[in-house]
């Protein structure tokens, strides 16, 4: 019934974009200057087109998509972002992923 293979395979790539994001814009970066909010704005758009690009391929029902984003969301968090950050981008994903 339920797949840990798989599972474990999904929590893997949340953990490795988690991780890709943290690499492109630490959470100690600079969030002052224009720059560095289209530097933001341009990899959280990229992280969520990866994450699309994945529901498409994988076809992740509710409950993957809900163990997706919480591994996502606990990465984020232990490398060090606000929690307000880590939901507000965490829902952004979950919503892109859930669009047909």
């Amino acid at each position: 019934m339920f797949n840990r293979q798989r599972s474990r395979e999904i929590e893997n790539f949340a953990i490795a974009l988690a991780r890709e994001f943290a690499g492109r814009f630490p959470p100690d970066a600079g969030r002052d200057d224009a720059q560095a909010a289209a530097r933001l704005a341009r990899t959280i758009d990229e992280i969520c087109d990866r994450a699309a690009s994945f529901q498409r391929r994988e076809q992740l029902g509710m409950f993957r998509r809900a163990r997706f984003g919480t591994a996502f969301k606990l990465e984020l968090k232990h490398a060090g972002y606000p929690p307000e950050f880590v939901d507000s981008l965490t829902r952004r994903l979950l919503l892109v992923m859930a669009r047909p």
